[in-house]
């Protein structure tokens, strides 16, 4: 058998003579593939790490005396976002380092289901947030409505955080949570329905929620910016800003259909066939990656800030510079009317 056959990802359906994922080798061992997914697995995570953590630091320094409700929502979501990063890397990077130093699956059993209630938790609360996004932005748009989450976004806190909670808690019940193979989610004897019914039903249907609300959304705010380019009143001005806080509560539904499209698509393929280890290997660098994408987004809005900004700078001198000039021209005329 060769190296590429043998660092495939079998099928789920070979798995089901176990009674359990621990009766099932940790996947790669042996072989080339095991270092490389594990290492690129916590190299990715690091990278996240230090990004959303720097992300939280510059929002806060940038905001320094405001009040956390009074920065804007695509401010505040991006906090949050940043927070499920963190939380996810710091688990997943404990999970994936011990795997790779006792090339066994994680131990005792308990540690690893709670290792993954707590990464099915995030991932579900991501989800859930980046259909907030979307849903959010789309309103803004086409209904002209501004979605209030209550004071201090505890409506929105609260769907993120009691939502997938009582998701994971029902799952759990049915023991559904173990080694995958690789890191610690469903077991993959005993939660190879729960993994089909999440990583390949519901995210799918998010996707494609998603990219359909992305699409209508997009497209409002292309064609609706075209004709603000003609409209300098303040209504003008004010839908103008409008259309760029819809653009950067899309930018969150974007980066999270990047990353986790890889897992949808693996999650089909699973079902039909083998799965090729160039997929196995996308699917651990895209959805390991979440806190860089977090990073992407501060530095898209920050260089969006500073155009606008530069750009009001320009239309000030440009105004003081016409000001001036009419100025002058009103007293050279008052001199020439005295003489």
């Amino acid at each position: 058998m060769g190296m590429e056959t043998e660092c495939m990802h079998i099928n789920l359906v070979n798995n089901t003579f176990a009674e359990s994922g621990y009766d099932i080798p940790v996947f790669g061992v042996g072989h080339y593939c095991f270092n490389l997914i594990h290492v690129t697995a916590i190299v990715c995570l690091l990278l996240s790490l230090c990004s959303a953590i720097g992300v939280i630091i510059l929002l806060y320094k940038s905001k320094k005396g405001m009040s956390f409700m009074k920065w804007h929502k695509h401010e505040r979501f991006l906090l949050y976002r940043c927070i499920c990063d963190t939380s996810y890397g710091f688990v997943h990077c404990l999970d994936h380092a011990q795997i790779l130093i006792t090339k066994d699956h994680v131990r005792p059993s308990g540690l690893c289901s709670l290792y993954g209630m707590i990464l099915i938790n995030i991932c579900i609360s991501e989800a859930l947030f980046s259909l907030t996004s979307a849903f959010n932005a789309f309103l803004s748009i086409y209904f002209r409505k501004n979605v209030n989450f209550g004071n201090k976004d505890w409506k929105l806190l609260l769907l993120l955080g009691l939502g997938p909670f009582s998701v994971v808690a029902v799952m759990s019940s049915l023991h559904v949570f173990g080694p995958s193979g690789w890191f610690c989610a469903f077991d993959s004897v005993n939660g190879i329905i729960a993994n089909i019914i999440v990583c390949t039903g519901m995210m799918g249907a998010i996707l494609v929620a998603l990219s359909t609300l992305y699409v209508f959304t997009w497209y409002r705010i292309y064609t609706e910016s075209r004709k603000l380019k003609t409209n300098l009143g303040n209504s003008g001005s004010v839908r103008n800003a409008a259309l760029k806080s819809a653009k950067a509560m899309c930018l969150f539904v974007v980066v999270y259909i990047i990353q986790w499209t890889p897992v949808t698509v693996y999650g089909t393929w699973q079902l039909i066939s083998d799965v090729p280890f160039e997929l196995f290997l996308a699917v651990v660098i895209m959805t390991n990656l979440s806190g860089v994408y977090s990073g992407a987004i501060w530095l898209f809005n920050m260089s969006n800030k500073n155009s606008v900004s530069n750009k009001s700078t320009g239309e000030a001198n440009l105004d003081m510079t016409v000001s001036k000039g009419r100025s002058t021209y009103y007293t050279d005329q008052s001199s020439t009317i005295q003489q």
